[in-house]
């Protein structure tokens, strides 16, 4: 089968491999229809790189398809079924899995990352890192799932209440799915700061009912009851954004910054401000999400691609000319 590797810096190795089979009891054997291309991917093949992954692991964690075998323990899916798989795998016995906290697994591996993942024609994954979803949900919309459990994790922690205004700050896929959920969660007002016209247009087609400019925002002095985080850099400004009694999610990630922040004005209005880490059983529930039909993230995928074309589609996004690309192999 064809497979995307990751071999050196900046570009996947496209390399014929043995088609994986079943061997463990647990095994699930999946033809892969769908693989999103992720931010993290990109970080993986910086040099250096500015996230870990291993070499010589077929890439790719945000994929679905069909299974076609099972092991002889496996129950909760049969050949012919279509299940998304889950990305992150904790181990299901340190301290931290035994209290719940599966995100913060000490053991964690990841589909992908750290073993083979969905940038290939198949896929062997253990049974618990699939998931049955719904056979009229098109492929390269079931792809978005993992991402979307992650955002679902994360509102999870804001607890909206119908009727609360939010801000999220940037438009790249988080930010789009945020506004997505926040919106279908009954916010009566979601804004979207964003500088990039191009993915403005998308978070207004995602459910924003206000998309400004940093600068506009600013000028605004609007404030809401919960903001989001999606960029990594933007802490002062999310503490500005939230009104007395908001809840602040800090969602993205960028090791490299360490903003100043006022730590009276957190005192002051009485904010709660809490970090959102992956996801942690919240695949069930964004599948559910979006076979209910209350999301359309149809518009934030800008490109579908074969997997002869991955290393295209990385450039693609290195240049910022797409949102998200998902590859059909």
């Amino acid at each position: 089968m064809l497979a995307a590797v990751f071999e050196t810096p900046h570009h996947l190795t496209l390399k014929d491999r043995p088609k994986p089979v079943v061997a463990a009891a647990d095994d699930v054997l999946v033809r892969v229809e769908a693989c999103g291309i992720c931010g993290t991917d990109l970080h993986i093949l910086e040099d250096p790189p500015g996230h870990p992954g291993t070499p010589g692991v077929t890439m790719g964690h945000e994929f679905v398809g069909v299974v076609e075998g099972i092991g002889t323990d496996v129950r909760r899916v049969a050949e012919g079924d279509r299940i998304v798989v889950q990305a992150n795998m904790p181990c299901g016995a340190c301290e931290y899995c035994a209290e719940n906290y599966f995100n913060q697994c000490e053991r964690m591996t990841t589909n992908g990352i750290f073993r083979d993942g969905g940038l290939a024609e198949y896929a062997v994954i253990p049974e618990h890192g699939v998931h049955p979803i719904p056979a009229d949900i098109p492929a390269t919309i079931a792809a978005l799932i993992e991402p979307l459990s992650c955002v679902v994790h994360s509102v999870r922690q804001l607890s909206p209440t119908p009727g609360e205004d939010a801000v999220v700050f940037g438009a790249g896929p988080i930010g789009l799915l945020f506004v997505a959920v926040l919106a279908a969660s009954g916010a009566r007002r979601v804004t979207c700061v964003e500088p990039s016209p191009e993915r403005a247009a998308l978070a207004t087609a995602m459910g924003a009912h206000v998309v400004q400019t940093p600068d506009e925002f600013r000028e605004s002095g609007a404030m809401a009851h919960m903001v989001v985080d999606a960029v990594g850099s933007l802490f002062p400004a999310a503490v500005a954004a939230a009104r007395p009694g908001g809840r602040i999610a800090l969602f993205g990630m960028n090791s490299q910054v360490t903003p100043a922040v006022k730590q009276f004005d957190i005192t002051r209005k009485e904010l709660t401000v809490f970090g959102s880490y992956v996801g942690s059983s919240t695949y069930p529930q964004a599948i559910a999400l979006l076979a209910s039909g209350a999301l359309n993230l149809e518009p934030m995928v800008t490109s579908v691609l074969p997997l002869e074309s991955v290393n295209e589609a990385l450039d693609r996004l290195r240049a910022g000319t797409e949102v998200k690309v998902i590859v059909t192999p």
